[in-house]
């Protein structure tokens, strides 16, 4: 029933369309191809030229079914502007989660699949790993949620809050969304239940995962007490041979220090948080490079205050190498490739898992965290010449680059995965021995005992 071929494996990769995820799956995926594995990214064609560029095999999915609101409501202050938005938001994630759903099944069934790498936020994912009885691996990118993202502590004054509604708005959202409660786990029980499948809190105990994953090392998260059997600390997945080529234009770097700005792909802030950035820069002799991260284009930002380098996109690994410090979001792609190269951050977090990760770097003494609410160019130019000017910061910086270079994530990872599928492997050989001899015996298979006892 299982030969030695079966340990060369076809992952199916459920994952987001965002950079800060796409990039460490890619890395991964690329370390299995090596490896003698094949590699199939399920998703919308969002990113399938990104995918194949990268030499990894990609199969589509629609991602049609229609919203009941195509567009998002007209934003303001006011109280019915926020609850306008956040049914919106809601409607948004149950309709992605039922079209997964529908479409994302089939799918691996047509690709030939035969494990699963799934991002941890996906929920839809181990849901179609137990339909279609495929073993499978939560990864997660950033800071595992199920270790907390911090929303509830003291970091939580750097998310900003216009209004009682709209914090509260961004709790349900949060609630919902992420803590899969209300009207997203209500979308995805009724689902299962047309599938014939059990409510989503019975997964774990039915078919649970072979191990959850994740990029962050473990010296760099907050002390646990409590861990599962099969959760595993990797290191980072990242690796310059996953990423494409971006022009950026080198002969405007005019020999001062750089600073290099990033506040993500996925959600940005407000352009007025770049335009205190250059503000806190330009009084400094420094050369201030921002990445938009396709969010705004550049010419939103004419005149800015010292006149920075400004992009769409940059080449951030050859930036970071030259960078005397790095301000951002607090994203994990951007804060582990700023720790592997060794230069202290500004972390202005903002949402998720943002606030979580500017704990990790507090307690570590690599970056100076702003609050977004209260941002302005004083501070930032009195928090960046902290970590520039305080040895205390690039030694810190120093010792963490140290120990990232001595850790190699992508080949932990897959290591985990290959040993994992080994013994599921073993168990899956004797399980199926033992229902041999049971059947040779005079012994009922149980799926023969349940048919027996629905027949009658």
């Amino acid at each position: 029933m299982f030969s030695d071929a079966a340990r060369n494996w076809h992952f199916g990769v459920l994952s987001f369309t965002g950079s800060g995820h796409l990039n460490p799956f890619i890395a991964l995926s690329l370390e299995l191809k090596r490896r003698g594995h094949r590699v199939t990214f399920i998703e919308k064609p969002k990113i399938q030229e990104r995918v194949l560029e990268a030499g990894l095999e990609f199969f589509p999915i629609s991602g049609k079914k229609p919203s009941t609101q195509r567009t998002p409501p007209n934003h303001s202050s006011s109280p019915w502007s926020e609850l306008s938005a956040l049914r919106f938001n809601l409607n948004r994630v149950i309709c992605d989660v039922e079209m997964f759903l529908e479409e994302i099944p089939a799918a691996v069934a047509k690709t030939g699949v035969n494990a699963l790498l799934v991002n941890e936020l996906a929920w839809t994912g181990p849901t179609v790993a137990q339909l279609l009885g495929l073993p499978y691996f939560i990864i997660s990118t950033s800071v595992p949620y199920n270790l907390g993202w911090g929303t509830s502590t003291r970091f939580s004054r750097y998310l900003p809050s216009p209004n009682i509604v709209s914090c509260l708005s961004r709790s349900l959202l949060e609630l919902s969304a992420l803590r899969m409660r209300g009207p997203v786990l209500w979308a995805l029980n009724g689902w299962r239940r047309r599938a014939g499948l059990g409510p989503v809190r019975e997964i774990q105990k039915i078919h649970p995962h072979l191990a959850q994953i994740t990029q962050i090392p473990e010296w760099l998260d907050l002390p646990q007490t409590k861990l599962p059997g099969n959760f595993y600390y990797a290191g980072p997945f990242e690796s310059s041979d996953s990423r494409p080529h971006v022009p950026f234009p080198w002969d405007e770097l005019d020999g001062r220090p750089v600073i290099y700005a990033t506040l993500g792909t996925t959600r940005n802030v407000q352009p007025v948080v770049f335009r205190l950035i250059a503000e806190a820069c330009s009084d400094l002799n420094l050369q201030l490079v921002i990445s938009l991260g396709n969010r705004f284009e550049p010419m939103l930002l004419d005149g800015l205050s010292g006149r920075p380098v400004v992009t769409r996109y940059a080449p951030q690994l050859q930036l970071l190498k030259i960078a005397q410090a790095v301000i951002t979001h607090g994203g994990s792609n951007t804060v582990l490739e700023t720790l592997a190269e060794g230069k202290p951050m500004i972390v202005i977090p903002n949402v998720y898992d943002q606030p979580a990760m500017a704990a990790r770097l507090e307690r570590l003494h690599v970056a100076r965290i702003l609050p977004l609410k209260r941002l302005d160019a004083r501070g930032l130019r009195s928090a960046l010449e902290a970590v520039l000017d305080d040895p205390n910061y690039g030694a810190a910086a120093m010792r963490i680059q140290t120990r990232m270079q001595a850790s190699s994530g992508r080949a932990r990872a897959a290591d985990i995965i290959e040993e994992a599928l080994d013994r599921y492997l073993d168990h899956a050989r004797l399980t199926s021995h033992s229902e041999r001899f049971q059947l040779n015996n005079g012994s009922r298979h149980p799926c023969i005992e349940t048919a027996s006892k629905l027949s009658s």
